[in-house]
């Protein structure tokens, strides 16, 4: 057996605390018992796709890349803690010391930018002179378009921060394409990524001997990319055919994954479950990112904040379902192999995310606040547990020869 190469529980654990700061803000926001200020709106946002989400991410990319005598990875683990939970710090900042803008987000948005480019030359340097398999392959992409939204971020920053680094509607355009690149290019590439290695395990097909993946993942890169631009460059054709080359990605990974998503394949360990049903939950993002641009190619120039509301419910759709059903599946399918956790813990996780986070989105989608006011405790609260318990939890041993879902 093979240890978990260094830093990824730490890398594990320290998503699951930031994750909390995520949790309540959502709990308390959407059952209505408070309308946080925009900061912490922000915090919310990021301490979900940072701390959550990317914390984590780096944690499989290290689980996926590394060996268990390199201790460069334990170091890159600690530093990206550190940087992403200043970030996510510097966005509540605004609130606590009741300033509108600040330099702490820049400064955070550095200290996070460092831990990115390491990440990315970190993956590189294990790579060298080696072929890469098709979750490998995937994983680099989506650590690059992460970089790419980095920059946006940083960019972003500095404009909030009074330092003019565009102008005009250019501004508004920035603030577009940030969060764009970091949900249709970066998130889903690397939860493809993901899914690709778990389903197919550790020695999994090579570029050369799945030509098909490599297509997938590069049509899912190419899908974020023209996304970005067009909203970047104000440019609705790149919007339009970002959207197909999505769809035509998905369709590629779910035929090459056929028989791991059969009917007959969930009677498994629940880490399979959650993973499969994250399979499920990209299908459901793709149909909605398809509404949200074509909506949004719809509204034409009509800027007005009436035409934007139109489009919010499916845009609010579009993100937690992203995040939490197919994510939020992921990392809790990943945490169910590298902790100890009972199969009836598991269960209960399993059931109370995705029953919550159903009738959540549902309730987004029809603008029903009764909906989101049942269901948002059930998920915040079963979310709430399933980190008490992995916070909790012992460490599993893992080789990467057993990586394959079974």
């Amino acid at each position: 057996m093979e240890v978990v190469p260094p830093g990824v529980r730490n890398l594990f654990r320290a998503a699951l605390i930031i994750f909390v700061i995520t949790v309540v803000i959502g709990i308390l926001n959407g059952t209505d018992v408070w309308d946080p200020p925009h900061s912490t709106l922000l915090t919310h946002v990021h301490a979900g796709t940072l701390g959550w989400i990317t914390l984590s991410v780096f944690a499989a990319t290290i689980w996926m890349f590394g060996d268990s005598s390199d201790p460069s990875s334990g170091r890159l683990a600690t530093f990206s803690i550190v940087a992403m939970s200043l970030y996510v710090f510097a966005f509540w900042s605004g609130d606590i010391f009741n300033t509108t803008e600040s330099i702490q987000r820049p400064i955070g948005g550095t200290l996070a930018f460092i831990a990115i480019v390491w990440m990315m030359v970190w993956v590189f340097r294990q790579k060298k002179g080696e072929t890469y398999n098709v979750a490998e392959f995937g994983m680099a992409l989506a650590i690059l378009f992460l970089l790419l939204g980095a920059i946006l971020g940083v960019l972003l920053g500095l404009q909030l921060a009074d330092v003019q680094v565009v102008s005009g509607e250019a501004g508004t355009r920035l603030g577009d394409a940030h969060p764009a690149a970091m949900t249709i290019g970066y998130v889903v590439l690397a939860m493809l990524a993901i899914l690709e290695w778990r389903f197919r395990g550790a020695d999994g097909p090579t570029l050369g001997e799945a030509k098909s993946g490599v297509v997938q993942m590069v049509l899912m890169f190419l899908a974020g990319l023209f996304g970005m631009l067009g909203l970047l460059l104000d440019i609705q054709g790149l919007l339009m055919i970002s959207t197909p080359f999505q769809v035509f990605g998905l369709v590629i990974f779910l035929w090459r994954m056929r028989r791991d998503l059969a009917p007959s394949q969930w009677a498994g360990d629940m880490s399979g479950v959650f993973l499969r049903t994250a399979a499920i939950g990209l299908v459901v993002a793709v149909v909605f990112t398809a509404i949200v641009v074509n909506k949004f190619i719809a509204l034409g120039d009509d800027t007005s904040d009436e035409a934007f509301e139109t489009i919010l419910p499916y845009l609010l759709a579009l993100d937690h379902t992203t995040f939490i059903l197919v994510v939020t599946n992921v990392i809790f399918g990943l945490l169910a192999v590298s902790s100890v956790v009972s199969e009836a813990s598991n269960k209960i996780i399993y059931y109370g995310v995705n029953i919550g986070a159903v009738g959540f989105i549902v309730g987004l989608v029809g603008e029903n606040s009764t909906l989101k006011r049942i269901f948002t405790p059930i998920l915040g609260l079963t979310i709430l547990y399933g980190i008490y318990v992995h916070l909790a939890a012992k460490p599993a041993m893992s080789t990467k020869d057993s990586a394959a879902v079974t």
